[in-house]
């Protein structure tokens, strides 16, 4: 039986994962099925019998900055930047284009950013209203269907609270598309796939610029080897400023006087917003075992002509490290020392004293000769 072009969409769609790429564009493709075995019996000439082929459906957008404000311009910025001050009220313009070859259909809005638990950019679920920069946005079209192969320019007015708080406010503007997700063995439910560009908003006044680090903490695992331990040590870094930073970690371990350090640098952190902070975890192995280990967390500032003077942060903590072998030397050779000890005691019990006499019933030792008698011997 043929399949129908557009049952095969609709499976290949509910495959798809909701996604947001800031820069690049969602698509999904409901491919041929896979090539059978070749048929080794002789072609039908009737060419009615002949399977037709499927055709490839192709969804894909993008969503970027328009060039100019009345979008007469193509869009070449990488994202949606601006320095305002309280109160402020100005317009732009985004450009949706439908790259596949089928008409999609689009929810327009925007939203509020965050870190995730990886510290990654992140957006609000749909369904979470925005809180901040995301509410600032009005959109002349939140609803919008493309043809294929065609864009659309949609105006947007940002309004600045005039209560606005200084600093960085983070957010993006996305282009959705909703599909219908049936994999025929469950239930049937929509997923949302979108795409669009980062949102950056800086409202005048004092900035702080500064990179915290807390809760750190060093599980030490040790070994036979003394300098062949490993360390697993997590930290937050936190974002205590109002503007967006980054930093790269660095995290070393070293016995007294700095004896046996290990260092490890973890990749740089880009984004960090205002306000949040992430959990980290290095390992490092070659731990030497120095009885109390000093643990070091350093961030250094990404460099940025736009931020400067922010200092290192640093963090850290302090674990007992026992040497195992050694303690167990030091514990073979104090039982040795017991049990020799124990052992020269029980000799000493079983032996008779040597030069003892024993007393006669009078009480007298027989081996003592009485000075009355010592005198007549003399005479």
């Amino acid at each position: 039986m043929t399949r129908s072009p557009l049952r095969t969409a609709a499976r290949s769609a509910a495959a798809a994962v909701l996604a947001l790429s800031c820069w690049g564009s969602a698509q999904f493709a409901a491919a041929a099925p896979p090539p059978t075995d070749p048929d080794t019996t002789p072609a039908e000439s009737d060419s009615a019998d002949a399977m037709p082929t499927e055709t490839e459906f192709v969804a894909s957008w993008t969503l970027t900055p328009g060039g100019s404000a009345d979008g007469d311009e193509a869009g070449s910025r990488p994202n949606l930047s601006y320095q305002v001050a309280p109160g402020t009220t100005f317009e732009d313009t985004v450009i949706v284009y439908n790259l596949g070859n089928v008409p999609l259909d689009f929810a327009i809005y925007a939203t509020d950013a965050f870190n995730n638990d990886d510290g990654e950019f992140d957006l609000l679920p749909a369904e979470d209203p925005p809180v901040d920069v995301g509410s600032w946005v009005a959109l002349a079209d939140d609803q919008l269907t493309l043809p294929p192969g065609k864009q659309a320019t949609i105006p947007i007015t940002v309004t600045v609270p005039v209560d606005a708080t200084p600093g960085d406010h983070v957010g993006a503007i996305v282009a959705a598309n909703t599909v219908l997700s049936d994999n025929g063995d469950g239930p049937v439910f929509n997923v949302e796939r979108r795409t669009g560009t980062r949102m950056y908003v800086q409202v005048e006044g004092p900035l702080l610029r500064e990179l915290g680090v807390t809760d750190v903490e060093t599980d030490y695992r040790g070994a036979l080897n003394p300098v062949g331990g490993t360390a697993a040590v997590t930290f937050r870094v936190e974002n205590r400023g109002n503007v967006v930073l980054g930093g790269t970690p660095t995290v070393s371990i070293a016995g007294p006087a700095g004896v046996g350090k290990r260092s490890l640098t973890l990749p740089p952190m880009t984004d960090l917003l205002p306000g949040e902070d992430v959990t980290l975890t290095a390992e490092l192995e070659g731990v030497p075992a120095a009885f109390i280990n000093t643990t070091e967390v350093v961030i250094e500032p990404v460099e940025s002509t736009e931020v400067g003077g922010v200092e290192p942060a640093v963090g850290r903590d302090r674990t007992f490290a026992p040497p195992i072998s050694v303690l167990l030397i030091l514990l073979a050779a104090l039982l040795a020392l017991v049990a020799w000890r124990a052992f020269r005691r029980h000799r000493k019990d079983d032996d008779p004293d040597i030069g003892a006499s024993p007393l006669v019933d009078d009480g007298t030792d027989p081996g003592v000769i009485p000075v009355g008698e010592l005198e007549a011997q003399r005479g």
